[in-house]
């Protein structure tokens, strides 16, 4: 029952690699981009998946059979399945030898990986750097982390099984210890944010050049609320989240109610797919006094988004509706509004809807503007704050009768 499970893994694995391959060739105008958007490294993690990984396993199968060979020993058997392998070794002078010969090609994984490192200080291209980052993550985590903890819930592969099966107390406790120190250096290196500054400077150039800049501006004005929202937008859009969402809690402490706060939250909160809370910052943005047309149709059409995920279709067509109100032509909006005609099943009026919009000249690219333009929206609010003779800030309170009347 096993093997057959191995198999369709397999099997499953090898078309998903083919996919992977046409893929590669059909879209390779996505290898030359400078700026790389999230599918973009979304494939990437499925390269390194499905066609690096396959590979690193085959070079893990045939080291091992060499270091069987090489120390008296010959394979009895073995097997390979492109994410997986299986060898029972046999004829060795000891059973302590064993151990080296199985563990052979996990050390020589993760020397390569270290090895691919240095390339990455000839600031390769951005896809090429961030197919190296991920590959170098990816095996040091999977030989490191991932693989111990699933053999010591019974998960692991051969190595394992073999190993404590003929090692002492001793050789467990010099292994794991190893391993341990192994796992604590790569999450340091891993959650260092020096090194994700350094990682993005080469996936994402464009970002941390924008980045160094803000930060340069924002220093020398550290009091300039749209300074310190712009820095939270690019340390998100450099990869370096954590930084982003400390960047909010210091927009919030230094200028609480502000516009930034709840624009920065909801976009913040809408990457990290807390759709809740940034369908409620959408709105709250949308409501400041001042803002209107474009703007309030964008942040309601975000808003939309927020909603979908959510998969709250009603709220997220009456969202739609009123963005519509502000701005016809709203392409967010009028998309969000077919793929809530599409999940209702109302085929019909989702083809009406493209229609219309085609009509009206949209060119349906939703590229980067999903759930919404963050630069066009940001430097709006920009120039609408600087029109203002005061900040746009806002203070909920509980409306009277006499405010109401």
């Amino acid at each position: 029952m096993n093997d057959v499970y191995l198999w369709c893994v397999t099997g499953m694995t090898a078309l998903v690699a083919l996919n992977t391959l046409w893929r590669l060739w059909a879209e390779r105008d996505r290898l030359s981009r400078e700026d790389l958007s999230d599918e973009d490294r979304a494939f990437a993690w499925r390269m390194v998946i499905f066609l690096i990984f396959p590979l690193f396993t085959f070079l893990d199968l045939r080291t091992t059979v060499v270091a069987c060979e090489a120390l008296g020993g010959y394979v009895k058997s073995w097997s390979y399945g492109l994410l997986w392998f299986n060898l029972v070794p046999a004829g060795l002078p000891s059973e302590q030898l064993v151990i080296p010969v199985m563990f052979a090609g996990a050390i020589l994984e993760s020397v390569l990986a270290l090895c691919l490192m240095p390339a990455l200080l000839f600031r390769p291209h951005p896809f090429l750097a961030t197919l190296i980052g991920y590959t170098v993550a990816f095996v040091l985590a999977l030989n490191f982390i991932v693989d111990p903890l699933l053999s010591l819930v019974g998960l692991g592969g051969p190595r394992w099984q073999l190993f404590y099966a003929v090692s002492s107390p001793q050789e467990k406790l010099w292994l794991f210890s190893a391993l341990a120190i192994g796992a604590l250096s790569y999450l340091c290196l891993m959650m260092s944010q020096r090194v994700r500054l350094l990682f993005s400077g080469l996936s994402r150039p464009q970002a941390s050049d924008d980045l160094k800049v803000a930060l340069y501006e924002w220093k020398a004005c550290p009091g300039d609320a749209s300074l310190s929202c712009r820095v939270g937008l690019l340390y998100h859009r450099a990869g370096l989240r954590r930084r982003a969402t400390a960047q909010l809690k210091k927009l919030i402490k230094s200028h609480p109610g502000s516009i930034y706060c709840y624009f920065l939250e909801s976009v913040l909160s809408y990457k990290q797919r807390s759709y809740k809370a940034s369908r409620k910052a959408f709105l709250m943005t949308s409501d400041f006094p001042g803002v209107d047309g474009n703007l309030k149709a964008s942040l309601l059409a975000a808003s939309a988004c927020a909603a979908f995920a959510e998969a709250d279709t009603t709220g997220a067509l009456n969202l739609c509706e009123r963005a519509l109100e502000f701005d016809d032509g709203c392409l967010v909006a009028r998309m969000v509004k077919v793929d809530v005609f599409l999940r209702q099943g109302k085929k019909e009026q989702a083809g009406e809807e493209i229609l219309l919009a085609m009509r009206r000249g949209l060119t349906l690219d939703l590229e980067k503007k999903v759930p919404l333009d963050v630069d066009k929206a940001f430097d709006t609010i920009v120039r609408l704050e600087n029109s203002s003779t005061r900040p746009l800030v806002t203070v909920f309170e509980p409306r009277t009768k006499s405010s109401r009347s």
